[in-house]
Parts: structure tokens; sequence; C-alpha cells
């Protein structure tokens, strides 16, 4: 098992000096990117439309499209950039009961305004997956389409995505033994119209068999289509690799998730996928319990899809989480990737935590040097409730910086909560000549003591979502270079801030602190 993590035991430091904040560069630190939202979580829609089986993706206008619902109804809301809000739900094959599950519901897909909706209908295992498809970025959507007809086995849970000539293709768990179900591969050839029989894509995984009821990830990309999916070896409930040069002879499969997660029953969670990061290295992230915690926890893993004449081969894995968090589980992770005009990458990945409450968690990285471990920004913890079952997507602004979009299940309310923003990193760094503050972190708070150095300058205490606690002016420091302090007691503090320092001539200093009771 390969692990590239950051052992520190007690207070974790990351420390960034830098000039002002004015954008993104391709030098930006990754660990220091704070996404910075625009807005107020907002109500997609009432509660009556539900908010199971989120799913987000962008349109040809860089607008984000939804699908949600509730049990037995599926719908979809559009973003209108004239309004600036969520347009009224749209209802999906209305007379259907369509089977609405937070991991084995609808998936969608979307290349431009041709967007693809795959879903089941309830009770109707072996034949009735369905497809709709939208040409005009979501607005308005096509009759469905059976997606198998004339079946004996179940065709369970399409999940789809879309080739490179505008063709959908989806996977699904094909057969009605748990010891021997399938990973199939559905695919169309006249964009949606009607599909093609299912062939066996998991042939050469080990084992007899992929997990009944974990969602795939199907995605085409180089030349070849591929299908991330979790495996049933006996119990060895793991992350392979499926691939294939036409879609039809699944000739491939590589193990790309080291921990090997024994488990007797199906943990209902799904891999998700960003790239090319650098080069042809893609990251996948997904949830196992077979690390060292035991407890539920996110991993990524690198792969090199050129390697194997395309097939694949493993780099790394390793665990977003090593120290930043004591006890909490974690789920359904969501990764994107924005790509800047000038080459600057940065790889977003949310997911649901549970540490007393769920909560939605974000990591940022810069894709060069990408670090997902222990940098996770609490999103939602300043307001009440459960947060849980993210969704995100990455588009340009007007300036062509980067615009994160993140939508998720607020199981309190019973709505989708939705809000975007900006992502914000030190445009260059600098070497001070003068020393650094001293942080000093214990149980009755944090003291940061403070060279004459930087007499006048104004500081401040946030939270990782960039939510300002505390700010002044540094004006206690003693003559003739001495250091003062400025105090910080713990019953006000939450367990990750960030202190930062701005002298007058612009020079910054910020420094990350997460707390260990």
């Amino acid at each position: 098992m390969v692990f590239r993590t950051n052992l520190n035991n007690g207070i974790m430091f990351k420390r960034f000096l830098f000039i002002i904040s004015i954008g993104l560069s391709a030098s930006a630190i990754g660990q220091s990117l704070i996404f910075t939202p625009e807005n107020e979580p907002v109500e997609v829609a009432a509660s009556s439309f539900g908010n199971k089986a989120i799913r987000m993706v962008l349109n040809a206008a860089d607008a984000p499209v939804l699908a949600f619902g509730s049990n037995g109804h599926l719908y979809v809301s559009a973003w209108d950039n004239a309004s600036a809000a969520f347009g009224e739900p749209v209802e999906i094959d209305p007379d259907a009961n369509v089977f609405m599950s937070d991991a084995e519901g609808p998936r969608m897909a979307s290349q431009g305004d041709y967007l693809v909706l795959t879903y089941q209908i309830s009770g109707e295992w072996a034949n009735g997956a369905r497809s709709v498809h939208s040409m005009d970025g979501g607005l308005t959507w096509s009759a469905p389409v059976a997606m198998v007809s004339g079946a004996d086995a179940d065709h369970f849970m399409p999940c789809v995505a879309i080739d490179n000539n505008g063709n959908p293709f989806a996977g699904v768990k094909v057969g009605n033994n748990s010891a021997s179900i399938f990973e199939g591969i559905l695919r169309s050839e006249d964009g949606g119209n009607s599909w093609l029989p299912a062939v066996n894509a998991s042939a050469n995984a080990a084992g007899e068999a992929v997990c009944e009821c974990c969602p795939s990830q199907p995605f085409w990309t180089a030349g070849r289509y591929y299908d991330l999916v979790r495996n049933n070896n006996e119990n060895i409930r793991d992350f392979w690799l499926m691939s294939s040069a036409d879609g039809e002879n699944w000739d491939a499969a590589l193990d790309i998730d080291p921990l090997d997660w024994e488990i007797n029953s199906c943990p209902e969670s799904g891999a998700t996928l960003a790239g090319p990061i650098v080069g042809t290295e893609y990251l996948t992230a997904f949830m196992s319990a077979g690390g060292p915690s035991g407890q539920s926890r996110v991993y990524v893993s690198s792969i090199d899809l050129e390697a194997n004449g395309g097939a694949g081969e493993w780099l790394s894995t390793e665990p977003i989480t090593v120290s930043q968090f004591d006890n909490a589980t974690q789920n359904t992770p969501v990764l994107g990737q924005w790509q800047g005009a000038d080459g600057t990458s940065i790889i977003a990945l949310a997911w649901e935590q549970n540490a007393g409450g769920y909560d939605v968690q974000l990591a940022l990285s810069t894709g060069m040097e990408w670090s997902l471990t222990d940098v996770a920004q609490n999103l939602t913890s300043e307001w009440s409730g459960q947060h849980r079952k993210p969704a995100l997507a990455f588009s340009t602004d007007a300036n062509g910086e980067p615009m994160l979009h993140l939508a998720w299940q607020h199981s309190s309310s019973g709505t989708v909560h939705y809000f975007k923003g900006g992502i914000q990193s030190p445009s260059g760094t600098i070497c001070l000549e003068r020393p650094e503050p001293k942080i000093i972190s214990d149980l009755r708070g944090i003291t940061v003591q403070i060279g004459s150095d930087w007499e006048g300058s104004v500081y401040g205490l946030w939270t990782p979502d960039g939510r300002m606690l505390q700010s002044g002016t540094l004006t206690n420091t003693v003559a003739g270079g001495g250091s003062g302090h400025v105090h910080f007691p713990a019953q006000h503090l939450p367990a990750h801030v960030i202190f930062s320092l701005e002298r007058a001539d612009g020079t910054r200093w910020a420094q990350q602190i997460i707390r260990h009771h």
C-alpha cells in the first residue's frame, strides 16, 4: 500500500508567506487554496420536490443543471443566467414510479448542451432501465427510452457517460444472484434513441462477481472506454478499472484499490473521477473501511491511463485524512477539475463527514503537485441541520477564473441546497528575513507571539471557509525589538482556524492551525 502522507501528530501547521491575493497562477500553493462562497446557500426547490439522488452537470453555457427528487419522482432544474436562479423543476417520466435512491438512483452526463439522464423503474429490475436526453442544455427532455427489453435477468442501476461521438453508454449490474452479478455495458449508437444489448465488462476482474448495488463510473477518454467498478471477489469489495477500445470487447481490468476491504454486504458507495491531472494521470476517489482507522474513510488513487496500451497502471493510493480528524466517518466523495487557459489546474474533492453530525467537507489542490490530505474545509458548519451527499462542478467566470458550484442534501429541511464561489490563492511567494510569529496552542486556546517587525500589522482569525472570526491591529509589541502577543481563548475557537497578518508594506503571513483536544 502506498500512502503519500504527512504523519504529523498534535497540532498541524501549514505556513503561507505571500503578497496580496489577486487571483490564481500556475505557481499557486495547493494547500493554501480556499473556497470563498459568493452567497448564502439557497434552496433549489421547495421540499415537495425532494432531495434524493442529487446529480450535477454543466451545459454549454457553463450553467449548472441539477437532477434530484423524492420517492417515485425524478426532477431536473436548470440554472437560468438571466434570472440568476434555478428554474422550476421539470418532472421526468411523471407516469412512472422512478426508483429514487441516493446511491442507486438516477445518473446524469453532459457534453455541451446534450444531456443524458438514466434511471430505473421501481420493481422492474430486468427491463426497467430508462434514458431520456436533452438537446437544449436541460430545458426540455425526450420521451423515455427503454434501455433493455426482453431480458430475464436483472439489469439494475444504469450509470451513464458519453463517448467521443456524442453517444451515451452505461454500466448496469446484470444477474439475479449476488454471487455471479457482472458489470454490463449498454451502448447507444444513435444519441440515446435506442440501446444495444449489454456486454460483460468485468470478466477480467478477480472473482466471479461485482458489488451488486454500488454505482459504477463509466467514462471515455484518450480513444478508449472505461468503467470504474467496485468488485466483489468473495466479499473483497475493492475498486477496479475496466476498459475497452471499442466499447464492445472489454479485455482489460486493473485493480486500483490496494485496501482490499472485506465486507459481506454492499456498502452502496461508488467511485468518482477527475483528469487528466498531469500528463495522463487521473484521480479517482472512493470510500473504504479497509484502512488503519477501520472507519469509513475517503481515499484517492492515481492512475496512468496511457500505460499498458491504455489498460492503465495504478500509481498510488492515499487517504484524505491522516491527523486532521480523529474520529469521523466519510462517504459519497465527488471530484471535480478546472483547467485554466494558462494551464493552471485545480482539483476539488467534496464528501460528507459525520463527526457527531453530518457536514460537507471540501479539499482543494493545484494539479501539478496535487495533495488532498489533511486540507479539508468544513463548508456547512455554521448552518444548522444535516448536510449530506454533495455534488459539484467547475465553470469559468467572466474573468477567466474558476467558479465552483456545490449542491448538497439538507436533510432537516428536505431540500437541495446550493451555492457557488471562487477559489483564492496566493499569487506569488516571498522569503521573509524577519522572524515568523510563533504559535502556541494548548487547552487555554491559541497564543501568537509576534516580533516588533510586525508592529502595526492587521491580524485576522478565520474559519477554513473564509469567515472572519476576529480582527485587529497589533500595537502591543515591545519597543526596541522585543515581542508581544495576541491570545484567543479556547471557548471561542473552532478546531480548525487560519491566523493571518498583513503589514503596511503589503507583506502577508498566514498559518493554518488544527487543534487536537
